[in-house]
């Protein structure tokens, strides 16, 4: 859900992830398949070698990012019981999925392309490859209105990391929101500024939390997950842009979060321990989804039905006919794990690298809480 809107589910703004469960068995394809019921820190930046993450191994977000702390040694917030038992069920099914949706494109040999100009929007060209897609496999042109078409497109020579929200072409014009990210910057606690939405509703970044093909498939996730739950279970007041329902790494909320004591945006999680182990956990991706989840935790980043969302194998397929998903992961390979599997961590005090300490204790916890719109401060560039 783009971070502007009210509530999950307006008429023009209607999210994959905010979707019924219907049942797909292509995880390649964006369906949920629903069923019956260390740190990679870049010690030699500039000479690294590519790795198999999403981002590029040489960039600064993979230590100054609370997307790569690990923080299976934090301290659980206090009142961390409190906001889990607010978090009833994981979407509408109640089984914890994975969506297999957003396609992340590489700039080569782009059209810079010019978007409408929004007041938070990047106005920056973004460079558009010649052929790409969009949120769904959607090819440029086809998503249909009303869904959120959500384009990502990374410029690693530039290191440059473009968002787009609602992207549509149609002919040679092009529509939709800009979050341009700079993969060399270390961004303040308020990212793009205080308030300031970006193509999602925390006000953070996508891809870094996105479930990677080629991650998963050499076995290991070293950075923390993008999770989504329902609206009616995400602090806030509905309707109530002062309500204060946002927590650091997040800058950014809505007015559709309808819990007092629900998990506000970007509420950390982390797997408990005692789950790592259990027999269920079969397939290789499995494995690396729930260590990354106990390592490095998830982040609310927006509100819909399926918590966690990974890379489609499209882009992958167009060099590589053989990539698949199929005996990596699955989308109902963790639908079996409940938010009492989870426990809230405390707020750090400081971005990575900087002045230790967690914001724990429930009474600091809330009062580091900031309101869910209103951007004060310009955005970037």
């Amino acid at each position: 859900m783009h971070s502007k809107a009210l509530v999950c589910g307006a008429v023009v703004l209607i999210l994959s992830a905010c979707s019924s469960d219907s049942s797909s068995n292509d995880p390649g394809t964006g369906g949920d398949a629903s069923t019956n019921d260390n740190s990679n820190s870049n010690s030699n930046p500039g000479n690294a070698a590519p790795d198999d993450g999403l981002l590029p191994s040489d960039s600064i977000w993979r230590t100054k990012s609370e997307w790569y702390r690990p923080i299976d040694d934090a301290p659980v917030a206090e009142h961390s019981s409190e906001m889990i038992d607010a978090l009833e069920r994981w979407g509408t099914s109640g089984r914890f999925q994975i969506d297999f949706s957003f396609n992340v494109l590489e700039a080569t040999n782009p059209t810079p392309v010019t978007f409408p100009q929004d007041d938070e929007a990047d106005n920056v060209p973004v460079p558009v490859p010649a052929k790409g897609y969009i949120e769904g496999d959607y090819d440029y042109g086809e998503c249909p209105q009303g869904e959120d078409c959500h384009m990502l497109i990374l410029d690693t020579p530039a290191k440059k990391l473009y968002e787009i929200y609602e992207a549509h072409k149609d002919g040679a014009n092009w529509s939709g929101f800009v979050a341009m990210w700079q993969l060399d910057k270390v961004y303040p606690r308020h990212n793009r500024g205080q308030g300031c939405t970006s193509a999602d509703a925390a006000g953070l970044p996508i891809v870094p939390g996105l479930i990677g093909y080629r991650e998963t498939k050499k076995g290991t996730i070293s950075h923390a997950l993008r999770f989504i739950i329902r609206n009616d279970y995400i602090r806030g007041e509905e309707g109530n842009k002062n309500f204060p329902n946002v927590a650091y790494p997040a800058s950014h909320g809505s007015t559709a979060g309808a819990s007092a004591n629900g998990i506000p945006y970007g509420g950390r999680l982390r797997l408990k321990s005692t789950v790592l182990d259990d027999p269920r956990i079969t397939s290789p991706g499995a494995k690396a989804v729930v260590q990354a989840l106990h390592k490095y935790g998830m982040i609310l980043a927006d509100g819909g039905n399926l918590p966690l969302v990974a890379e489609s194998v499209r882009v992958h397929k167009d060099s590589d006919p053989s990539a698949t998903w199929d005996g990596i992961l699955s989308p109902q390979d963790l639908i079996w794990i409940q938010p009492s599997d989870f426990e809230v961590i405390g707020i750090p005090k400081d971005v990575p690298g900087g002045a230790p300490g967690w914001y724990s204790a429930k009474a600091e916890y809330e009062g580091q809480l900031k309101k869910p719109l209103g951007c004060n401060v310009a955005v970037q560039p």
